[in-house]
């Protein structure tokens, strides 16, 4: 079990697959399937600039650029942060994962699936992202209002809208 002060550097996974800005969806989610990788930060001489995820490359054609769906807030933290920090990030920001920097640039990502593994106490504080539709932990995304909602129950709601 990790203790709460632990650095993130202690359970990020590195080194980072990154994808160019200039990535065509087919090419990341092969990229993904042979790595067994679900996020990627995008990254341009060395500038983090957004982060991806397999979710969101559903909606695109298979030689649409990432860019089209990319997150362009990417929520990060120092090598030398807390797993503490990590998971009260993502409970508030509603995300599955988030990129480790240091001076160099993108050293690590760790997603929610490597804190709730690593310790009760960090699951617990996962518990507070949840989908605010379905109550699902996976594939969270920031809704409309705030709250955070499963690419699921927003791939629904947007064909309710339309």
């Amino acid at each position: 079990m990790r203790s709460m002060d632990a650095h993130v550097s202690e359970l990020m996974k590195a080194p980072v697959v990154t994808i160019d800005p200039a990535a065509r969806a087919e090419d990341v989610l092969a990229l993904a399937h042979s790595r067994g990788v679900h996020h990627f930060p995008v990254v341009t001489e060395d500038r983090l600039v957004g982060i991806v995820c397999t979710c969101d490359l559903q909606e695109l054609g298979p030689d649409a650029h990432v860019m089209q769906v990319a997150w362009r807030h990417v929520v990060t933290l120092p090598s030398s942060g807390s797993v503490g920090d990590a998971a009260r990030l993502m409970a508030l920001q509603g995300v599955g994962s988030i990129v480790v920097v240091d001076a160099s640039g993108v050293c690590g990502i760790v997603t929610r699936e490597d804190l709730s593994r690593a310790s009760a106490e960090l699951d617990q504080l996962l518990l507070h992202a949840r989908c605010a539709t379905c109550g699902a932990r996976h594939h969270l995304r920031p809704g409309p209002d705030g709250q955070c909602i499963c690419s699921d129950c927003r791939s629904r709601a947007s064909t309710a809208e339309t």
